[in-house]
């Protein structure tokens, strides 16, 4: 079958590309394209027909001033999706881009395609109306998180829960990289893989963990696939002691003895490494954001870790709490391997590692997914 399969940031490229893996085990026939990055490249051994750097835009401002790219980007995808013709669209997450881009024109121009949804819109966090639009396009959706199946099929939408991704990316890097690792006196900085998750993270995070440097521990940046070196070295002027690593973020994870994180799914990829951690996501608007959050949001907690333990298990620092004095206050207890701060934490951790189990995700999507199909 041809597969065409759209992700917009890199934790989609990475999850879409496990998925592509999976299908070629089950479909020795099939073909890809997509929008992705180079995990899925690597995975499909075909180019993406657009990457997804090129749309990798966070908030309402950054989009409005970026917004005949997005539209560029769109047509050109469109343009594809009618040139490959294929047989199943599979959107990876990235809600707006697939509900304005992908969902309407396939269903259009392409009415013999199924659409099938890989990593739903989290609606059950905000703008919940939404649902009526994925009712209106998508023949199924495959949900990655325990509570998802119950809340969409409630309100009509067809899907069926398959694991979570972040799982068997986990499971592939301990199969590359055997054996035990402890911590060592290292902070990593997972600032997020969008320019503006930089530019509203980055600096409060140097700052306040550079003088650490002086008390042995080790700072790096955790380097986000889509963005080079030249995206970091404008914040790091003055920083000469922090370095950054890229293509091994798991591996600092794993090694790290806290880290500092921009929320998304890195917040849940750092906790299946059982590594302490301190969510961070400024934005523009300051208070304003955290407002926001508090009468939009029908959610307590913006981390996938709070979330799926239903509690706050680790700090969310949230708009202007963000800030150098508060991160402060966070990060010390959590340095210090006697604290109750630290000792709570590493057991929520593991409740969590047990929550989202060890069962792979991308082989029961597929197959998921090709029983939908009629193979």
């Amino acid at each position: 079958m041809r597969y065409f399969l759209v992700a917009g940031e890199a934790s989609g490229d990475l999850h879409a590309s496990a998925l592509i893996r999976a299908l070629r085990q089950e479909d020795p026939e099939a073909s890809f394209a997509f929008m992705g990055g180079e995990r899925m490249q690597e995975a499909s051994g075909t180019a993406p027909v657009a990457h997804y750097s090129q749309v990798a835009f966070m908030g309402i401002i950054d989009v409005v001033k970026h917004l005949g790219t997005i539209m560029r980007v769109g047509r050109a995808v469109q343009r594809a999706l009618l040139e490959f013709r294929p047989d199943v669209v599979i959107p990876v997450d990235f809600a707006d881009f697939n509900l304005r881009f992908i969902l309407p024109f396939t269903r259009e121009k392409l009415p013999e395609a199924k659409i099938i949804y890989y990593i739903l819109p989290k609606l059950w966090a905000w703008r919940s109306g939404r649902i009526r639009k994925l009712r209106q396009y998508i023949h199924h959706g495959l949900c990655i998180l325990p509570f998802e199946e119950k809340y969409f099929a409630s309100r009509g939408l067809p899907v069926t829960y398959v694991g979570n991704p972040c799982t068997d990316a986990h499971l592939t890097y301990l199969g590359e990289h055997p054996g035990e690792v402890k911590p060592t006196p290292l902070i990593a900085l997972i600032p997020g893989s969008r320019r503006s998750e930089l530019k509203n993270n980055l600096p409060t995070m140097l700052a306040t963990t550079a003088p650490l440097l002086d008390r042995g521990y080790e700072v790096t940046i955790a380097g986000a696939p889509g963005l080079g070196r030249e995206d970091y070295t404008r914040y790091l002027e003055g920083y000469e002691g922090v370095g950054i690593t890229f293509g091994d973020t798991y591996g600092l994870m794993r090694r790290s003895q806290l880290a500092l994180v921009t929320s998304g799914t890195a917040t849940l990829e750092t906790g299946l490494w059982r590594t302490p951690m301190v969510v961070c996501y400024r934005m523009g608007g300051g208070r304003v954001a955290c407002l926001a959050f508090e009468h939009l949001f029908s959610v307590r907690f913006f981390s996938l870790v709070n979330l799926i333990l239903g509690r706050a298990a680790v700090p969310e620092l949230l708009g202007d709490r963000m800030n150098r004095g508060e991160l402060t206050r966070s990060i010390l207890p959590l340095l210090d391997s006697g604290s109750e701060e630290r000792r709570a934490q590493l057991e929520a951790l593991e409740a969590l590692c047990r929550s989202v189990g060890t069962t792979p995700a991308a082989p029961r999507a597929a197959r998921t997914l090709l029983t939908l199909m009629g193979r």
